[in-house]
């Protein structure tokens, strides 16, 4: 029997439905109360954000395995390949690599790809734990530097030039790790930043996995692709592919021999990769090689402004506008005391998460004015019915730079025990903490937890254990 054949179960037939597809009943149950969608994924459930002319039909049929003709993702050949040729000409790289394990994935493999170049590596505060994963994986020993630090919103924003060529001259690296855009959208100087990795030969990484539908200058931001050795992209967060689809890049004008990029990548991804989600990839290449896809780019652009213009008519909200940023994503925050995430799911508004009292709406390519007017009204509601104004906002500290006492690889050799938080002092983390969303660590494998970084945790987070090295 085919795998499109397969018989659902029904549900009526059982006494034990209810237990036994609580999961299924639980995703069905939140996706019937949004009514307007700004989180992860981009398509928003909709299968119109991959195409104006067809439909893009997954159904249970379409997962397979690597049957004759449908090539071989850890060395393709044929269509699979074809498809990543298409990719690198979409996003104007070298080449381009296919993950099925996400952004993540290709983070890990840019990683463990670096650390053939030297051992040292300038990495952010705000990284994501994939990579802290990859320091983990490739034995390469992390240099940290910080962002510029928003003390009003609580959140790195982007990192100046001059603080990269401050970096590379105190530290002798082999490579740099860049988020841009932040989770939040801010967006560094790649240009500025790349030249001075060239300066120093330096590969220059960035994670862009915000920020993957930066593809048409007239419109938007400039993609890293122009300027940056290897760029990271997620294709569900913004553009419409099904969640854990990535995509890993080489720029066009890289100096670095990359060539085992597949092969790292083929190692940390699984080894039966998942059609749907290739095919997914492959209807967001389709719609964009077409005028109908970059004018749908325009179209979340054009809502993303008007969601933050419906937000100032309302008057009694503040929008995050960083430096150097992009459109697609708007942090909004009331300046009235409200349970702000709840009053707007109580609308039928999802958001993609909370920054103390700013709420993140991340836009993507299947989101329409439907949305749009929703939102909008619900602001407008969630203001008028707001009888109190809000207290003033705390100036937050950023958190202390990770002191590390070994490398997040040699801790994996180790042996490790659970303690309370407060008796951590003084000892070595041996696990990554990072919250999602966004997935920042809070904790880092190797880190020496000291005053400073306990006493942040003790402030600012639920931990209340830790793993740490038995003895070093």
């Amino acid at each position: 029997m085919s795998s499109a054949n397969v018989p659902m179960p029904d549900l009526q037939a059982s006494s034990d439905a209810e237990e036994a597809f609580l999961l299924r009943e639980r995703v069905a149950a939140v996706v019937a109360r949004e009514r307007a969608s700004f989180h992860t994924p981009g398509h928003k459930g909709r299968v119109e954000a991959f195409s104006s002319k067809r439909n893009l039909n997954l159904d249970i049929g379409f997962d397979v395995t690597e049957l004759p003709g449908l090539d071989d993702l850890s060395r393709p050949e044929g269509i699979l390949l074809q498809l990543e040729e298409r990719l690198a000409k979409l996003f104007g790289a070298r080449e381009s690599f296919i993950s099925v394990n996400g952004a993540s994935a290709c983070l890990m493999a840019s990683l463990m790809a670096a650390a053939s170049l030297g051992k040292r590596i300038l990495v952010p505060a705000n990284l994501h734990r994939s990579a802290v994963s990859g320091l983990a994986l490739s034995g390469l020993e992390p240099v940290w530097y910080q962002p510029q630090w928003n003390s009003d919103f609580g959140f790195f924003e982007e990192v100046s030039p001059a603080a990269i060529e401050k970096a590379l001259k105190e530290n002798a690296v082999s490579a740099l790790l860049l988020v841009s855009p932040t989770y939040q959208g801010a967006m560094s100087d790649v240009a500025a930043i790349s030249s001075l990795c060239r300066k120093h030969n330096v590969l220059l990484i960035v994670d862009e996995a915000h920020g993957a539908h930066l593809l048409c200058d007239e419109i938007l931001p400039s993609s890293a692709m122009m300027w940056a050795d290897i760029v990271v992209h997620s294709m569900h967060k913004t553009l419409p592919g099904l969640t854990q689809t990535g995509v890993l890049h080489i720029g066009n004008h890289s100096p670095f021999a990359l060539n085992n990029l597949r092969s790292l990548l083929t190692m940390v991804q699984s080894s039966s990769p998942s059609y749907p989600l290739m095919v997914s990839i492959e209807g967001i290449v389709d719609y964009l090689e077409t005028d109908a896809g970059i004018a749908k780019l325009w179209s979340a652009t054009e809502l993303s402004e008007k969601l933050r213009n419906g937000a100032e008519r309302a008057e009694r909200y503040e929008i995050y506008e960083p430096r150097n940023g992009e459109p697609w994503h708007v942090l909004i925050r009331p300046k009235f005391e409200t349970d702000f995430q709840r009053e707007l799911q109580s609308r039928g508004v999802g958001i993609e998460a909370m920054f103390g009292r700013a709420a993140l709406f991340l836009m993507g390519t299947g989101n329409n004015f439907d949305d749009l007017f929703l939102t909008v009204d619900a602001l407008r509601d969630i203001s008028e019915g707001a009888t109190s104004a809000g207290s003033n906002v705390q100036k937050l500290d950023a958190p202390p730079l990770f002191k590390q006492a070994m490398s997040p690889a040699a801790v994996l050799r180790l042996p490790s025990d659970v303690v309370r938080i407060e008796n951590a002092l003084g000892r070595v983390s041996s696990e990554c903490i990072a919250p999602c969303p966004p997935g920042t660590p809070v904790v880092v494998p190797g880190q020496f937890i000291e005053k400073e970084s306990l006493a942040y945790l003790l402030q600012f987070t639920g931990i209340r254990s830790l793993r740490v090295v038995q003895k070093i």
